[in-house]
């Protein structure tokens, strides 16, 4: 190893399966996910050559580490991908960015000088362990101190979606053309090949199953496109204080009238 100054951190290769659903119908459901990420440890190390005897560590970020994903998650699928025994393994929780931390980490330790090679990943099946499946029955992994410091409780995630869309002035005409333009370039990009080089096609799935490209945006008077957008009602309240079901999507041009 040289010393710190002199080292720099770069990514030399990566590889992921494919998005499935998340639901009991999905492609991958039947899946595990230690067996989805050792896929994928197979495949980085197969496509950039390296030995993974080589391979100082794998971090691996996992939200909620239990039932299936439980007891080092990062560790089982190393092993389960052939990795020398020698090789350790890591999985960090900083719930939504608990992947771009195991980025974060690995990336520290080679300009530290820790590591020469690691890898970095993520891994969740949510239709294996769905979100708040980790918190059991009678349990509190707040604390009395947390309650008493926000004695509301927090803002769940729709409900922040609106506050800031209310704050920023993000109408729901802009954030669905965003949305449905968004499946629309997924799916350009799938169609010309722009993922193949980072996908590792594993149980019949080679692309991602949750790309909708006809999803469309809503029409305003004038436009011939059928909505599919406009139909659906807002999953949290809105910032109006009416309630979704009483919520009804409208056309700018409509609304001033």
């Amino acid at each position: 190893m040289t010393g710190y100054a002199d080292r720099d951190a770069v990514i030399v290769g990566a590889v992921r399966t494919p998005i499935g659903k998340g639901k009991a119908n999905g492609a991958l459901h039947g899946v595990l996910p230690a067996d989805l990420l050792a896929h994928s440890l197979r495949e980085l190390t197969a496509r950039t050559g390296v030995d993974p005897v080589l391979v100082d560590d794998v971090i691996a970020g996992a939200v909620t580490q239990v039932g299936d994903q439980a007891v080092n998650i990062a560790r089982n699928a190393l092993l389960g991908a052939g990795f020398p025994e020698t090789v350790p393994g890591t999985t960090v929780d900083r719930q939504c960015g608990s992947s771009q931390q195991a980025i974060s980490f690995a990336a520290q330790g080679v300009l530290a000088g820790a590591y020469d090679i690691v890898i970095a990943a993520g891994v969740e099946s949510m239709s294996r362990v769905p979100m708040g499946s980790s918190v059991l029955p009678g349990s509190d992994p707040f604390g009395l101190a947390f309650a008493e410091r926000y004695s509301e409780g927090l803002v769940p995630q729709g409900i922040s979606a609106e506050l800031i869309a209310a704050k920023w002035g993000f109408s729901r005409a802009q954030l669905d053309e965003f949305s449905a333009g968004s499946h629309e370039k997924a799916a350009r990009a799938t169609k010309e090949g722009l993922f193949d080089a980072e996908l590792a096609p594993i149980a019949g799935l080679s692309t991602d199953e949750i790309i909708r490209p006809g999803t469309l945006w809503r029409p305003c008077p004038g436009s011939s496109r059928r909505s599919t957008t406009r139909r659906m009602r807002p999953a949290s309240r809105r910032s109006t204080g009416r309630s979704p079901r009483a919520t009804r999507h409208r056309c700018p041009t409509a609304a001033r009238r």
